[in-house]
């Protein structure tokens, strides 16, 4: 698990700006991105909070139940 900050930063990082090849006259650009996304949280003894993505697909008793964040990713000209 990370603290949630980090995990964020590391989100944002995955979000491609470009997809496609300029020289097949194929590009997508990105401005925006809406994610909801589960996540694996933890609240520490000192109060941190720290999440990671789930590790499977498949929900089991042991498990930590699953919470969601929501991310918007805005490109700023």
């Amino acid at each position: 698990m990370l603290p949630f900050g980090e995990l964020l930063v590391e989100l944002a990082g995955l979000v491609p700006e470009r997809a496609g090849s300029l020289a097949e006259g194929v590009a997508l650009h990105v401005s925006s991105l809406h994610l909801t996304l589960p996540i694996e949280s933890r609240i520490g003894p000192a109060g941190e909070l720290s999440a990671s993505l789930p590790r499977g697909r498949l929900a089991t008793g042991f498990d930590p139940p699953l919470t969601a964040v929501t991310l918007r990713f805005e490109v700023e000209q």
